[in-house]
C-alpha cells in the first residue's frame, strides 16, 4: 500500500460512498410532462455519466 494511487482511489471510494449516504432521500421528478420519484443520488450519478459522455463525444480541435 505504498503506491500514492492506491491510496487515493481508497480516499475517493470513501468519498464517494458518504456523498452517496448523504443523498438516499427520494426526490419528485418532473421532466416533460411525466412525473417520478427516485433517490437523488442516482440522478446526480445519471447526470455526471451523461455529461461525461457527452464530453468524451464532443472533441474540440486543439491549436
Amino acid at each position: 500500500m505504498k503506491n500514492p494511487k492506491n491510496w487515493l482511489a481508497i480516499i475517493l471510494v470513501a468519498l464517494i460512498m458518504i456523498f452517496a449516504l448523504q443523498n438516499m432521500e427520494l426526490i419528485s421528478v418532473n421532466f416533460l410532462g411525466f412525473g417520478f420519484e427516485t433517490r437523488r443520488v442516482l440522478l446526480i450519478f445519471i447526470c455526471v455519466v451523461i455529461g461525461f459522455v457527452l464530453g468524451k463525444s464532443i472533441r474540440f480541435k486543439r491549436s
